[in-house]
């Protein structure tokens, strides 16, 4: 059974709108709680850079306890999720 993150909640922690950078934290069906860092791109569209997995709970896909990047491979549908439950930011 593939693995597939669904976000339940998601808010905005830090906004740069001088250089258009901003997090939000998501926290996800299953318990793991991840950080997304986004850019604005000239277009002012925002853009996922970054994920972590914030260290609450063991990874779910590797049962991990420690730093692992496997939540990279699902960046762009957590981010896609968590852009619609939080919104991006306003100047």
């Amino acid at each position: 059974m593939a693995y597939q993150p669904q976000v339940i909640d998601a808010k905005i922690v830090s906004h740069n709108p001088k250089n258009g950078l901003f997090e939000i934290v998501a926290q996800l069906k299953d318990r793991t709680v991840c950080r997304v860092i986004y850019e604005t791109d000239a277009s002012g569209k925002p853009v996922p850079t970054h994920i972590n997995r914030l260290l609450k709970e063991p990874c779910p896909i590797c049962r991990k306890d420690f730093l692992c990047n496997c939540m990279t491979k699902f960046k762009d549908d957590i981010s896609a999720q968590a852009l619609d439950k939080a919104g991006a930011p306003t100047a």
